[in-house]
Formats: C-alpha cells, structure tokens, sequence
C-alpha cells in the first residue's frame, strides 16, 4: 500500500488494505472494511463500514460511501460463467454519495464501468457491469441497472426504477417510480410505467438547468415532431434531442399515446 504512513488517512485497525493500493490524503476507511487490488483513492474520501472494494479501481475525491457498499464484484453473467477483464476497470468520480448496499460491478464487454461526478445513489441500488453513469445522476433507493446501461447528466431515477440491459436514458430524463424501462429514452421527458412511455416533458428539470421559459415552451411544443423526424432542430435543446435520435432510431421510446 502506497502512502501508508500518511497520518492525514484515518484507517481503523480492522480494516484491511492490500495489494496496489495507493491512498492519497485525507481519506477514512472504516472498520471491517476491505481494499484489495489495485485500487486508487483519491483524498477526503469517506468509506464507511463492512465495505468490500476489489480488483481495479479508480476513485476521485471527496466521495462518501456508506456501510456495506461493495465495489468491484465481477460482472454478474449468468450461464455463460462470470468473466474478469484483466485491463477492465472501475472509475468513480468526484464529490458522489454512495449510501447502504450499493452494489457497482467490474466490466466484461467495455473497458470501464463508470461513475461521473456529484451523482447521489440512495440505499441497494444495483450497477451492473459496464454501466456508464453521467454527472449529477439521482438513482433512488433499489433503482436497478442491468449490464450496459447509460445514464446522462442530471437523469433522476425514481424508488423501483429498472432498466434493462444496454439501454440508453438521455440527460435530464425522469424516471417514475417502479418504471420498466427496456428502450432508449430521448433527452429531456418525464417516462413513467411498464413499459414506461413518455408522458411530457421535464420541464422543471431544464428551468433548474438555467435554460429559459422560452426555450424550453419551445422544445416542448416541437419534441413529439423532433421525434418523429418531422422537423429540424433550431435550438441547443433540439439539437441534442435530434442527435439522440439519430444514432437511437431503434428501440426508441415513445409518448404514452403512441404505438
């Protein structure tokens, strides 16, 4: 372990830190915990608890996780036989909550599993392998990710929410409560339902952004035309939408009077 006698880290004398571990300052690693691989710790990092950390792993600053948070358990691949990717890795960013039972595991078809920046991820939510999440990302308790999803800046997930495998959310997306989510969903809607469809824009989510009232009456009164390729874009707003769509034509979600 690098930086072992820096007296700036508080480790308590139960917990065990082994193999490539490399502290920067500040940092708390709380009783019973584990670090085991070749894992990177930034500073003013709080790790709580009965928290396993494993293989590899790149974490920033100032992040805060909980008791029982585990970190870098291989990729949950079911008959085919769980599979570690020797190069693969977990990154985490910086100033991110992590609460109980968190559970964020190890790539299998990408380099990474990743986690951006001031993201809140609320008590037994499940990240499996090769998630890619945004900045700002609100994951409510026992929301549920499978293999390969992607989560844009400032989506919020609501308590329940599943998505399934290699399914893309755009940013600033609202997820309802219990919603099944199993195709791409476009920038900038509230989904709710199983399947969930679009019920409206999020508009309270992009006015919190500092985009105007005109801009977003705009986009709300041309998104189901921007959708249906109808239009072109003449906004940041509508350009965004219109750049998700070209490269999601497939399995793209529509409004809830739609078919």
């Amino acid at each position: 372990m690098k930086n072992a006698n820096d007296t700036s880290n508080n480790i308590h004398p139960t917990a065990i830190v082994e193999g490539n571990v490399n502290l920067g300052s500040g940092n708390t690693i709380g009783a019973y915990s584990i670090l085991r691989g070749n894992i990177t710790l930034g500073i003013n990092n709080y790790i709580g608890e009965h928290c396993l950390f494993t293989r590899n792993i790149e974490i920033g600053n100032n992040n805060r996780f909980e008791a029982f948070v585990a970190i870098g358990a291989l990729g949950e691949m079911g008959a085919k036989g769980d599979v570690f990717i020797e190069d693969g890795k977990i990154i985490i960013g910086d100033g991110n909550t992590f609460r109980e039972y968190v559970n964020v595991h190890s790539p299998v078809r990408r380099k990474t599993t990743q986690i951006g920046n001031k993201c809140y991820i609320m008590n037994k939510v499940y990240i499996a392998h090769d998630c890619q999440i945004g900045d700002g990302v609100m994951m409510s308790a026992l929301t549920k990710f499978g293999g390969g999803v992607t989560a844009g800046d400032n989506a919020n997930f609501g308590m329940g929410a599943a998505v399934h495998q290699w399914t893309d959310v755009a940013e600033n997306v609202m997820v309802g409560m219990n919603a099944a989510v199993n195709k791409h969903i476009p920038p900038f809607v509230i989904v709710a339902g199983s399947p969930c469809r679009i019920l409206r824009m999020n508009k309270v989510g992009l006015t919190r952004r500092g985009f105007t009232e005109h801009d977003v009456d705009l986009l709300n009164e041309r998104y189901s035309s921007l959708l249906a390729g109808d239009t072109k874009a003449h906004t940041e707003l509508e350009e965004k939408v219109v750049a998700f769509i070209s490269t999601h034509e497939k399995h793209l979600n529509k409004f809830r009077d739609q078919e």
